[in-house]
């Protein structure tokens, strides 16, 4: 699960990948801390090509390798016990300043509510949350997402399976305002009751009050390997994988990248990432500064607290 607060940055699936941020530009922030003292994203030694594809047009070799040490994973990664260590049982505070990856203890079971909902949204149960002929919106691959076109799920899921003469795979040559995406327009009443089932993550914004409250907006997105949104800007948001692996990429919004806005997200993966420079270990100490930082203000914060509310019992 990803952290983001008002950050650049988009998302590529690919499927044998881990839900783990990668470097972006070298000024930007992120840091190298993990749980087990390699610095590194895992990929459980799995590569991220597509496997057997099914056509010529899909038999070529990704330009880049997340399994590649030369591509180290600078977000700080924090176990969900240590998360709630740090800040209480409410989790990840308002406002937290920095990219934040968490994920689960070692040889801690999965959640029964987070089972239940990755079981509902396997490939053949997903649809089954819906009326018969349930149709959805997708969007177009560009930063701006222009494009609109509604079609059944079920189609959906064909299209995304057999794309590229039965490669299931976003090309990199592919136009951003001609692939088409599931992913932002789930807001229906259907969305909404499906989107009940989701354990919502550790922050404090994201309690069932602020659910009840319609505080908090949903988002449920499928695509195939290869696919994403161009290039775009968030506010404050987690993210999670419930299927598959994706590979997400971020910028503080004071360094923009470079990319062109007519292709889908792959292209700029495959033609620029693999350029980038790597983090200096003055760029991984300075972020991991920013997350020590923010926490002793945190701290310092709630002590000041403490006094005042003391004071005021006093009087």
């Amino acid at each position: 699960m990803a952290l983001s607060l008002s950050w650049i940055f988009f998302g590529l699936l690919c499927f044998q990948l881990v839900v783990a941020p990668q470097p972006p530009d070298p000024d930007s922030s992120g840091t190298g801390d993990s749980d087990d003292g390699d610095n590194y994203c895992s990929v459980d030694g799995q590569s991220c090509a597509p496997q057997q594809p099914a056509s010529d047009v899909s038999k070529q070799k990704w330009k880049w390798d997340p399994t590649s040490k030369s591509h180290p994973c600078n977000i700080r990664r924090i176990s969900q016990s240590e998360l709630l260590y740090l800040y209480g049982d409410e989790g990840v505070p308002n406002l937290y300043p920095h990219p934040l990856v968490i994920y689960p203890d070692a040889g801690g079971s999965k959640k029964n509510g987070k089972a239940k909902f990755a079981n509902r949204t396997t490939l053949d149960n997903l649809p089954l949350n819906f009326p018969h002929d349930f149709h959805v919106t997708l969007t177009g691959s560009d930063s701006l997402s222009s494009h609109r076109r509604s079609i059944p799920l079920k189609q959906y899921l064909r299209e995304v399976l057999t794309a590229n003469n039965g490669s299931g795979e976003t090309l990199p040559d592919q136009l951003g305002n001609e692939t088409w995406y599931l992913f932002g327009e789930t807001f229906t009443d259907e969305w909404a009751a499906f989107l009940q089932n989701y354990e919502l993550p550790l922050c404090q914004s994201c309690t069932q009050f602020h659910r009840e409250q319609n505080l908090i907006a949903l988002c449920f997105g499928v695509g195939n390997i290869g696919s994403g949104v161009q290039w775009h800007l968030h506010g404050p948001g987690f993210s999670e994988t419930i299927h598959g692996r994706k590979h997400w990429v971020l910028y503080p919004p004071e360094h923009r990248p470079e990319y062109d806005l007519d292709y889908a997200s792959r292209h700029w993966m495959e033609n620029t990432y693999p350029e980038l420079k790597d983090w200096t270990d003055v760029d991984l100490q300075k972020e991991k500064k920013g997350h020590e930082d923010f926490l002793q203000r945190l701290k310092k914060r709630s002590a000041e607290s403490g006094r005042r509310e003391a004071r005021g019992v006093e009087r």
